[in-house]
């Protein structure tokens, strides 16, 4: 029997979850719901949503960006500012961003007047908008940010629009500069003492050291903002997120099936769609066993080993007593944590003397972590732990046979 063809995964590894997939988080979206409220009324309010990597920090910010826009009024953008620098790209991307995704064309027509001269160039509804690059004009734009928005905002009011959403998200590079600090809290101290309120909703999204950067360079702004912290979702929350997502492709899924998937997800929405995507294409019949789970499994680690290990942590790891004690760690259990005494009796003396070391890069690498007994770790996720087992594999059938 061959596999279905012309299927449409309801997965999305990589990407923010479309919203019409978007599940659990009932807490913090009922945190968000009060936050927009709050702003419709003419309020500032203030976000970071901070987690780890891979936790669903995008996904979030985007469903709530479309609850805004379309259960309260609001007009926004969501920027991505890995590649940003400084205050004047990121001007740039803010604004450019705002006229590219406006879907109304009479807000359109009046930001395109209203942007006029900082236009080089734009097509209908915005598609290809091109802001100006020059730095005095940008750095105009910047020293009038808030007057700028107030005009935004009263440009839109006839058009029922209530508020404005700004999320400014991957912040790698911005936060490096201390100038983000002291624009973000300039920014809201001018709000919060103004008599011209602006109902403004800005979302940042972040690491946890992204949020330190913030604070390194401008202590106060620790007081600015409500954070959501993300963790990983429980297992009802991912059981509910693997059954809606097949169910809306007509497909069963036994019990065991979603057992094992949600044991090696971890509850990281990242891992979540990775899993789900390579089941789901592993699938023939629209019935999902234990059997198609474990075959999908073993393709996600594999893709997800690719994606994050590879690039990251084996070019960490040169040398070839790292390689060979990564590889001896693959043949632990997988689940369970373990001790380093565990791994001792499978190493050469070698080994053994650069076990501590390698230890502590790997945790620092994201790996592991380290529980609460001394000397017990676990691996950070087990798609992780099985790619390393299958690279053990690997090794060890392409290793030359030895001569007789």
């Amino acid at each position: 029997m061959t596999r279905l063809e012309n299927k449409e995964s309801p997965f999305t590894p990589g990407k923010p979850v479309p919203v019409e997939y978007f599940v659990a988080r009932e807490k913090e979206i009922d945190r968000l719901d009060r936050t927009i409220r709050q702003a419709s009324s003419g309020r500032n309010e203030n976000i970071f949503i901070t987690g780890e990597r891979g936790i669903g920090k995008s996904s979030l910010a985007r469903f709530f960006r479309y609850k805004a826009e379309k259960e309260y009024g609001f007009v926004g953008t969501h920027c991505f500012l890995g590649g940003i620098r400084d205050l004047e790209g990121m001007i740039r991307m803010i604004f450019q961003r705002l006229l590219q995704e406006v879907t109304d064309k009479n807000i359109f027509d009046k930001l395109k007047d209203f942007f006029g001269k900082y236009i080089k160039g734009f097509t209908l509804f915005g598609v290809g908008v091109e802001f100006t690059d020059d730095r005095t004009e940008l750095r105009s734009l910047l020293d009038n940010f808030l007057p700028v928005l107030r005009k935004i905002n009263e440009t839109m009011k006839s058009d029922n629009k209530n508020g404005i959403i700004l999320i400014l998200d991957d912040l790698n590079g911005i936060t490096g500069v201390s100038d983000f600090s002291h624009f973000i809290k300039s920014t809201v101290d001018e709000l919060a003492t103004s008599k011209n309120y602006i109902p403004l909703l800005l979302i940042l999204v972040g690491t946890q050291e992204r949020q330190e950067d913030l604070i390194k360079y401008q202590p106060s702004v620790a007081r600015i903002f409500d954070i959501i912290d993300l963790t990983t979702m429980n297992k009802e929350e991912s059981k509910e997120f693997f059954i809606t997502a097949f169910k809306k492709q007509n497909i069963d899924i036994s019990e065991s099936a979603i057992d094992l998937m949600i044991r090696f997800s971890g509850g990281f929405p990242m891992l979540m769609h990775e899993v789900g995507d390579a089941v789901f294409y592993e699938d023939i019949d629209n019935k999902i066993d234990r059997k198609d789970a474990l075959f999908g499994i073993h393709i996600a680690a594999d893709i997800v080993g690719r994606k994050y290990l590879d690039p990251q942590v084996y070019s960490a790891l040169r040398s070839k007593t790292y390689r060979s004690i990564l590889r001896k760690m693959g043949s632990l259990p997988i689940g369970n944590s373990f001790h380093r005494k565990d791994i001792i009796p499978q190493m050469r003396e070698n080994e053994q003397k650069n076990l501590d070391n390698f230890i502590r890069k790997i945790k620092k690498l994201g790996i592991i972590r380290e529980e609460e007994v001394r000397g017990e770790y676990s691996f950070i996720n087990q798609l992780y732990h099985l790619y390393i087992k299958i690279e053990a594999l690997r090794s060890e059938t392409t290793k030359p046979n030895k001569k007789s």
